[in-house]
């Protein structure tokens, strides 16, 4: 079976006019907002944008919490963020690019913003900024990117199989994140007595 780009209405249910485009409405000001908010986290990383990042200042990052290679991984956060945020933001690819960014956010959740606390402020950044954007990128690959998107204006479809096969592959990549950077993290100075 084909995926269509529209989103998930219950078998029986009629979407009327308004509905259809309140959905639409809905999910292109999601797939904007968080699209939009990731990507300029990638941009960053080029220095293209902000106070001016670059990739070795975070790969030095990456490589002091455990992420090694740390040029690697700062390549990887760069193109997840910024490759996955701008299909989000296109609403191309059907589930792709929220699913990267959902993987993207679980790694950076858990490495860095994790031990700062659940709040943001005082000069930490905790998990609720990053958690909200992965619970919307995680619906926006469930459901769908909505008509008013560049799968809705291409009429492009997707089989069946794409969403898991694709949630897996980012999962996967995630966890292996995840491991190497527990084999490589810093160790706290043992204690002697």
């Amino acid at each position: 079976g084909e995926r269509t780009p529209r989103p998930f209405s219950p078998p029986g249910t009629a979407r009327c006019g308004c509905d259809a485009v309140n959905e639409d409405l809905a999910l292109l000001v999601l797939r904007v907002t968080v699209g939009l908010v990731v990507m300029a986290h990638g941009l960053l990383k080029l220095g293209w944008v902000g106070k001016g990042g670059s990739i070795p200042g975070v790969a030095g990052w990456f490589g002091s919490l455990g992420l090694r290679p740390g040029l690697f991984w700062a390549l990887v956060a760069t193109a997840a963020e910024a490759g996955g945020g701008l299909l989000t933001v296109l609403g191309l690819g059907g589930p792709i690019g929220p699913a990267i960014v959902v993987a993207d956010l679980v790694v950076v959740t858990i490495v860095a913003h994790v031990p700062q606390g659940f709040w943001a402020g005082g000069g930490k950044v905790g998990v609720e900024f990053p958690i909200s954007l992965a619970a919307g990128a995680f619906a926006l690959a469930l459901i769908g990117n909505g008509g008013w998107s560049l799968d809705g204006a291409l009429a492009l479809t997707y089989p069946e199989w794409l969403l898991p096969s694709w949630l897996a592959l980012v999962a996967i990549g995630a966890v292996l994140a995840l491991l190497i950077r527990a084999a490589f993290a810093p160790r706290p100075p043992q204690k002697t007595v």
